[in-house]
């Protein structure tokens, strides 16, 4: 007869291992890509409000991406350098009351071995007639 002490230790052991490491990865990446979804919605949202508290559409682009900046890198997100886009309905930006302005924002997430995933977000704001400086009028 063969002995068989010790061995269930072994297939537990290695049969643990080769289950347990990409549990563990899986949950890595899904906390990454989550971390990253929170970190986009938050950018997005600060940039619109930043753009619609500054006055101008070029203080507003520059407040939103300051703002974005920011809120990304408190969640060490680093996105690329043209990852921002800010666009106003009516175009051109006028920074008008009324006129509502909307950031876009697409993070890539990298996966060790395993690609890419895009992670995006938008989020529209209206400028009111007091962030726009004008008094309050029938068109308000």
């Amino acid at each position: 007869m063969r002995r068989d002490d010790g061995s269930a230790l072994v297939e537990f052991v290695l049969i643990g291992v080769v289950l347990l490491v990409p549990l563990v990865y899986l949950i890595m990446f899904a906390a990454s890509v989550q971390r990253t979804a929170f970190a986009v919605t938050g950018a997005v949202r600060d940039a619109g409000r930043a753009y619609t508290a500054a006055g101008s559409d070029a203080e507003g682009r520059a407040r939103a991406a300051l703002a974005a900046k920011l809120t990304l890198q408190g969640s060490h997100v680093d996105p690329a350098p043209d990852a921002l886009v800010i666009s106003c309905t009516p175009e051109p930006c006028a920074y008008a009351p009324g006129s509502a302005v909307t950031v876009r924002l697409r993070v890539d997430v990298h996966l060790l071995g395993f690609g890419v995933v895009p992670v995006r977000a938008h989020h529209t704001e209206r400028i009111d007639c007091h962030a726009a400086g004008q008094p309050q009028a029938g068109t308000c």
